[in-house]
């Protein structure tokens, strides 16, 4: 699996549509909520890089969206975790803060969560 595919893999595996951050359908193709946006670092063994990930909910609560932060939290644990990709594996960790809370100004039922992660790869190219 390419490091693209993987990351997707990862993103796309807590049960909410996963889009990269450049490349969300607009108009009548636009995702309903919730979906999520995310970066995708690309690097080379030993790169060290910054991810983001954000969730985006519609709702008058923060609860789900919270909830969904959480659980990506407890999946990646205290100490990361490891994907196999072509070549090795990526290594993803919480980075910090793991998470804030960001409104919309233009409506102000769509609850985003901004989570910041760390991507190295430990790969053989």
């Amino acid at each position: 699996m390419t490091k693209e595919a993987c990351i997707y893999g990862f993103v796309s595996g807590f049960g909410i549509e996963a889009f990269e951050a450049s490349a969300v359908p607009t108009g009548s193709d636009a995702p309903a909520f919730p979906y999520t946006t995310y970066s995708l670092p690309i690097g080379s063994f030993g790169d060290e890089l910054s991810m983001t990930l954000s969730l985006w909910y519609r709702s008058y609560s923060w609860a789900e969206a919270l909830a969904k932060a959480d659980e990506i939290s407890r999946r990646i644990g205290r100490s990361g975790v490891i994907l196999p990709c072509d070549g090795g594996g990526i290594w993803i960790r919480r980075g910090v803060p793991f998470a804030q809370t960001m409104g919309d100004p233009a409506d102000d039922m769509i609850k985003r969560v901004y989570i910041n992660l760390t991507v190295e790869y430990i790969t053989n190219d």
